[in-house]
């Protein structure tokens, strides 16, 4: 199924996105200048402002965590930590300007409360929110995937996460949606809807749909691709017989066949547990994905 390209006057009939505050994460890594990049990037195309959260994980002596003070060897870490990041919010304000948006910065201390937590808090107050994944660090890594997991399952907002070097270019030239007949792919959908009403083409991917009630195997996608036309997003569905293989990999490499400029798919359908002990979907493309990735719970 597809549909033909829109027109100018089609494109300028569309309304304004939802959207008007971007909020980005700062968890004090080398990367985090990727997630601003494309938090930017979304707030400049959508007249909206930015919301930096920072985090400051702050160390705790837990040998002695009920003294009536704090080891000043500790204290004077708190305190490096916390110049560190007033340096890192002097260099995000510069950022911004140089972006041309409007954005503000929070920083969020984590003593006794999880980072996660947190950064979750926060994205309760925004629209969507941008991070970062980090590529050459597995500790780093593992760091993020908590946060997201965080944000994802504890914020009520979808997330966008920004691999290391990667970018967001608006408007989408060609964007992937991850479908499966599932309350989170369907919020993944709808959440990106700001991002898919400008986009040239999307590809909307279900790979060994199983039959309902209201589609068989054949016609699996043709409901959620007719909901994109009725907003006149051009959009193509493709099936896909996994034969075995990862549902993430054939999506990665559906995405790097059309150069997609974003994917978009629900988190944890499954149980968190399960996604932990034996790996899922959203595990899979939050650690391997190379491309801005839209994540909605």
């Amino acid at each position: 199924m597809a549909t033909a390209p829109r027109t100018t006057t089609q494109q300028a009939a569309q309304p304004s996105a939802a959207w008007r505050d971007i909020g980005s994460v700062a968890a004090q890594l080398p990367c985090d200048g990727t997630a601003l990049a494309g938090a930017a990037a979304m707030a400049g195309a959508l007249h909206a402002k930015v919301t930096v959260t920072q985090l400051l994980p702050l160390p705790v002596d837990t040998s002695n965590a009920w003294a009536l003070s704090m080891d000043p060897v500790i204290a004077e870490r708190h305190e490096r930590i916390r110049q560190d990041a007033h340096r890192q919010a002097n260099d995000i304000r510069h950022r911004l300007a140089a972006y041309a948006v409007q954005g503000d910065i929070t920083t969020l201390e984590a003593t006794f409360d999880e980072p996660s937590g947190l950064a979750a808090l926060a994205a309760r107050r925004t629209d969507v929110s941008v991070m970062a994944r980090p590529s050459g660090s597995v500790t780093d890594a593992a760091y993020t995937h908590a946060i997201f997991a965080g944000l994802l399952l504890g914020s009520g907002r979808p997330v966008l996460v920004m691999p290391e070097g990667s970018k967001l270019t608006l408007p989408l030239q060609q964007a992937v949606v991850a479908w499966t007949d599932s309350a989170e792919a369907t919020r993944a959908m709808h959440d990106a809807m700001p991002l898919l009403l400008h986009a040239e083409s999307v590809h909307l991917v279900t790979i060994d749909a199983p039959a309902s009630p209201l589609e068989n195997p054949a016609h699996a996608g043709d409901g959620a691709a007719a909901l994109l036309q009725a907003h006149s997003v051009p959009v193509t569905v493709h099936r896909i017989h996994g034969q075995g293989r990862a549902p993430s990999q054939w999506l990665l490499d559906h995405c790097r066949s059309v150069k997609a400029g974003l994917l978009v798919a629900g988190g944890y359908g499954h149980a968190r547990w399960r996604e932990w002990a034996v790996g899922g979907t959203t595990r899979e493309l939050f650690f391997e994905t190379s491309l801005p990735t839209f994540f909605s719970h």
